[in-house]
């Protein structure tokens, strides 16, 4: 399997139709912000390709879908197909994101999800909640990098 950054690539126009077509509607969402080129500065996309096929992905980004927040950089959109669930790519997805993160100079990152203690096995602490933008509530997580 093979781990890249894809923004500014060739892979970026492949992978918006694909990352459109998942089964979870953040993947949908995603795709439409890769479309429209509303990540901006050092926003990026991490895809997981098995050949041709989609594995996985994740976003780095300054805010996410959380409303009203300071917060930044978040891991946002940590999405692994079905049939390749339960051999770590999540975790994988968010080591590298964290990597990117400290490359860029950031100290901590952020993670905002509604599943409640999935992240702290890979090192984050619960630290609220937060509405995002279709109204819904989730839990923030943070991980110091450093």
């Amino acid at each position: 399997m093979r781990f890249t950054w894809i923004k500014d690539t060739s892979e970026w126009e492949k992978a918006i139709p694909l990352i459109a077509q998942v089964s979870w509607q953040a993947g949908a969402h995603l795709a439409q912000q890769m479309k429209s080129n509303s990540l901006t500065d050092w926003e990026n996309v991490l895809v997981c390709w098995n050949g041709k096929e989609l594995v996985g992905f994740c976003a780095l980004l300054k805010q996410d879908i959380v409303k009203e927040t300071t917060l930044t950089p978040f891991i946002g959109v940590v999405f692994v197909a079905e049939k390749y669930r339960g051999r770590k790519i999540s975790q994988q997805l968010v080591k590298i994101a964290e990597k990117k993160a400290v490359e860029l100079g950031f100290e901590k990152v952020f993670i905002a999800t509604s599943h409640k203690s999935l992240y702290e096995k890979f090192g984050y602490h619960k630290i609220g909640t937060k509405e995002d933008i279709f109204d819904r509530f989730l839990f923030v997580y943070q991980k110091d990098l450093l």
